[in-house]
């Protein structure tokens, strides 16, 4: 992706030109959905790209910890 279309990557119903070009199907609400979704659960959704290589997509999200407060409530 270029620099233009990276600082986009997020936005609703962003598409990149390659994706229209090659007419790959969808309408720009999965990357927005998914971090969204790996935000709400304290996690980061992050990538790396280089134009005309590749981009690539990672998440981060925290482990459940349950304190021993916690525990002898769950059953």
């Amino acid at each position: 992706m270029s620099a233009s279309e990276q600082e986009r990557v997020f936005v609703k119903f962003f598409r990149a030109r390659s994706a229209v070009d090659r007419k790959i199907p969808g309408i720009g609400l999965g990357l927005m959905i998914s971090k969204t979704i790996v935000e709400t659960h304290g996690g980061s959704l992050s990538f790396t790209s280089h134009q005309g290589e590749g981009t690539t997509m990672s998440f981060r999200i925290p482990a459940c910890v349950i304190g021993a407060e916690m525990s002898s409530t769950v059953t």
